[in-house]
């Protein structure tokens, strides 16, 4: 293995000049001292005294040679650095694999190269022995017990802040694709085109297109599959799934490391997307991630596509969209929504092939994440929606139940470390042992799962102005419901006037309602891991059952909260939104506990939250720019829709804000220009809204401008 030793040229030439400290004799050190030349105006340096004695030439010239002619030291270090540990396959299914023995000061991301020819990248540290391995390229190679190894470049000499000058290996990077030529394509983690749903690639013939998508979802074969920059193809390739690649002009490391905090900035932008619940409720601050939740047919899939949409004005944020669990229908019907919504050019897809293996899923939602840190590294704004983060739980699940099946004391090794940071040997009796994580105290176990799902979360950032000031917010899409506390167990017990055959009846009767739940519920994931989702990232938008099928999608605003707090919200949402949450949330408290005794003042609030809820529902594919939500909150705080009926709310809002267009658009323009609310706008609002009001009490329509808008709507 040839070593690329940065400074070596400098080394030996420091060398061939004696300048290796410690190799001059003290003599001809100090005789070497003494040789200065005269400076001007101060005369010729004074003459060495009478009595020094002349040294032994011939003995400074052997401790010279002695001492020139030892091992460097520096050169052996390196020697001893470039010896790369020679790992073991242990287990592999599913485009996952379990490797013992490799180098453990390796990366996250670190390539691995298979005896087979088969390639992989470091997934997970499990123990200093243990890693979890991502395969990228021939899998079908792959034999347990095969030797497996980490890619090194070479080896630096650095200077530790603690230690000083040490070397240290440097280990070759797995890099996905992130050049602009993405945007407008739809590919998948490698960078191929996916032939019938990317808008450049013709599709395959009849007979190709099997063939095609298994090599798609094969991720290739062979080392090929695994790309540095080397190996990359120029630029503006097309092909198909198995063909050649596109954007590696610009890359980053398909598995990143975290972003440091000193690097980091506070959240205090905000990034609107034109989903009303989430910037009313729980604003998206740039560099943020944020959850939206919901079990299937919640209508996740169209926030998220809805939130892309968004991006169609000027803001210059660059949209990046994850599909890994959609078929091939819901795909082409998702690129199909972002073209027609104006959108396509500004978005990167990438999309696992249909019947793609669990690991290329999970590498599709790291490419996508590579992609917005690319944007957000040079500067700009990124916002990157992963159709479905199930790919990250259900991938460690498998790994972790594959170490169950080699033997629990793989199971237990790395669990717990001690202060040195060294795997203690765990028993039965102790591997509960709880560990502190972040400031928590949880199982061993519980931390390393945390550890992993965090290198995806984590990548979302805010940079400071000395990085560029550039941020990259994450929208992962929660198939799911958190835990609400609500649900109860029937009691039977309670029911003394029933009779036995009754109850029995009442029983049977829960639980194949229980059934049938449990039968909708088959794609969600474990309320326990949406809990550990929602304390990791900074905020979830919990969607309500059955928004599909209603044909619009609505948030539960008691379980929807944001830890970025008011600073994400934009200056004109600022006194608008931030009550809209808790007024909801209390209606629904007086709605469960007041019953028949609510007085007028509870009815009166109750159906004006109803009325806001309303006006919060959403159809899919209609983003609400900015200006339309502050014409929204703006009627239903000075109460112009209080004599609306709640089920009339949504016409009612379309017809304001189609009238205010009219009767006000310099008012609007300006609140989404300058997304502050200045008092000509606020007037153009109010009297746009009261001439609207009077205007249907008289008999009239909405349309036209016949109320008049007044001085104000006509700025």
């Amino acid at each position: 293995m040839q070593l690329a030793i940065p400074g070596g040229r400098a080394a030996s030439s420091c060398a061939r000049r004696g300048a290796i400290h410690g190799a001059f004799p003290p003599a001809l050190a100090h005789r070497a001292a003494g040789r200065q030349r005269p400076v001007a105006g101060r005369g010729p340096p004074p003459p060495r005294a009478r009595n020094e004695e002349e040294p032994d030439w011939d003995r400074e010239m052997s401790i010279f040679k002695e001492r020139t002619m030892r091992p460097n030291q520096l050169a052996t270090l390196r020697e001893l650095e470039s010896k790369v540990s020679v790992g073991r396959l242990l287990w592999h299914s599913d485009g996952l694999a379990v490797v013992s023995g490799i180098n453990s000061d390796a990366p996250l991301g670190t390539q691995l190269a298979f005896v087979s020819g088969a390639s992989g990248v470091l997934l997970w540290h499990r123990s200093d022995n243990l890693a979890f391995v991502l395969v990228t390229g021939g899998g079908a190679l792959l034999r347990e017990g095969e030797a497996a190894e980490c890619k090194i470049k070479g080896v630096l000499q650095v200077v530790d802040e603690a230690k000083g000058p040490i070397t240290k290996k440097d280990y070759e990077l797995m890099q996905a694709p992130t050049g602009d030529e993405l945007w407008g394509r739809v590919v998948d983690f490698l960078g191929r085109p996916l032939p019938g749903f990317d808008p450049k690639t013709p599709p395959p013939a009849a007979g190709a297109a099997a063939a095609a998508a298994a090599a798609a979802a094969g991720a290739g074969g062979g080392q090929g599959a695994s790309l540095d920059e080397d190996d990359a193809p120029a630029a503006g390739a097309g092909g198909g799934a198995a063909g050649p690649f596109v954007g590696f002009d610009k890359t980053r490391p398909l598995v990143n490391q975290q972003v440091a905090m000193k690097a980091r900035e506070q959240i205090a932008e905000s990034l609107s997307t034109g989903v009303k619940a989430l910037d009313i409720l729980t604003p998206l601050g740039r560099g943020a991630s944020l959850l939206i939740i919901g079990p299937p047919g919640a209508g996740k899939s169209a926030a998220g596509l809805d939130a892309l949409l968004g991006q169609a004005g000027p803001g210059g944020v660059r949209a990046v969209y994850a599909s890994t669990s959609q078929d091939g229908a819901a795909l082409a019907a998702a690129v199909e929504t972002l073209d027609h919504g104006g959108v396509l050019q500004n978005t990167a897809v990438f999309a696992a092939p249909p019947g793609a293996d669990a690991g290329a899923k999970l590498a599709t939602l790291f490419a996508a994440a590579a992609a917005g840190e690319r944007i957000r590294d040079e500067g700009g704004h990124a916002l990157v929606v992963m159709d479905d983060i199930s790919p990250l739980l259900r991938c460690w699940e498998a790994l972790v139940l594959a170490l169950a099946g080699l033997g629990a004391p793989l199971l237990r090794q790395g669990l717990i470390k001690d202060e040195e940071g060294r795997d203690v040997v765990l028993s039965p009796a102790n591997e509960q042992e709880l560990v502190d994580y972040e400031g928590m105290l949880v199982s061993g176990a519980a931390a390393q799962r945390r550890g992993f799902f965090s290198t995806l979360f984590m990548r979302a950032a805010k940079m400071n102005r000395t990085r560029g000031g550039g941020s990259m917010s994450l929208l992962p899409l929660v198939p799911g419901r958190p835990a609400t506390g609500s649900k109860q167990g029937v009691d039977m017990s309670k029911y003394q006037t029933l009779s036995e055959e009754q109850k029995a009846r009442m029983a049977a009767v829960l639980a194949q309602r229980e059934k049938l739940e449990a039968a909708v519920v088959g794609p969600e994931l474990p309320t326990e891991a949406v809990e550990e989702f929602m304390s990791i990232s900074d905020g979830q938008l919990v969607l309500e059952a059955g928004g599909a099928a209603a044909g619009r999608y609505a948030a539960n605003p008691r379980l929807s909260i944001t830890r970025i707090g008011s600073r994400a919200y934009p200056r004109v949402l600022e006194d608008l939104a931030p009550q809209i949450r808790l007024q909801l949330a209390q209606a629904d408290d007086a709605r469960r506990f007041a019953g028949a005794a609510a007085d007028s003042l509870i009815a009166r609030d109750d159906a004006r939250c109803r009325r806001i809820a309303e006006a919060l529902r959403q159809p899919p594919g209609a983003p609400a720019p900015l200006e339309e939500q502050v014409v929204m909150l703006y009627a239903m705080q000075h109460g112009y829709a209080d004599g609306v009926a709640p089920d009339e709310v949504s016409a009612w809002m379309a017809r304001a804000v189609q009238f205010a267009r009219q009767v006000a658009p310099r008012a609007l323009r300006e609140v989404a220009e300058t997304r502050t609310l200045t008092a000509a706008a606020e007037k153009g609002i109010a009297n746009a809204l009261a001439a609207l009001t009077s205007h249907q009490a008289a008999g009239g329509g909405a349309g036209g401008g016949g109320g008049g808008g007044g001085a104000g709507g006509a700025r």
